[in-house]
């Protein structure tokens, strides 16, 4: 496996986004109420097996992905890496605004969201090298 210099201020910018998010999705694992998006949720949609299992399990892959992409550094992952990011933030920060949840995690969500499409652009307006 080669190392890639190209796209260095996309490749920091998903993997921060995606630490940052890791450190949100580990330890709710431990406690559901602790990530906030599953603030509002009870009784079984609050177990692993439920609603807060597939949210958090969604959350990690996409993590993964991102960091998957940030570390190596190859044009295809680092866009797929940053779309993640984009989607998924930018989905929350929507259905957080919409359904009453916490707003700096909303706002937090469409900054995410902004870095993930920064991100895109940078990598999409390089030309491809051969």
């Amino acid at each position: 496996m080669t190392f890639h210099k190209d796209f260095l201020l996309p490749r920091i910018l998903i993997g921060l986004m995606a630490l940052a998010m890791a450190a949100a999705t580990i330890p709710a694992y431990g406690n559901p109420t602790m990530n906030p998006g599953l603030t509002t949720l009870t009784g079984d949609a609050l177990s692993l097996g439920q609603t807060a299992g597939a949210f958090l399990g969604r959350q990690l892959t996409l993590i993964l992905i991102a960091l998957i992409g940030a570390v190596v550094g190859q044009r295809e992952l680092v866009l797929i890496g940053a779309f993640g990011m984009m989607v998924m933030n930018g989905h929350d920060a929507i259905l957080m605004g919409l359904l009453g949840g916490p707003v700096a995690a909303a706002i937090g969500g469409l900054v995410f969201a902004a870095l993930g499409a920064l991100s895109i652009y940078l990598v999409w307006r390089k030309p491809v090298s051969a």
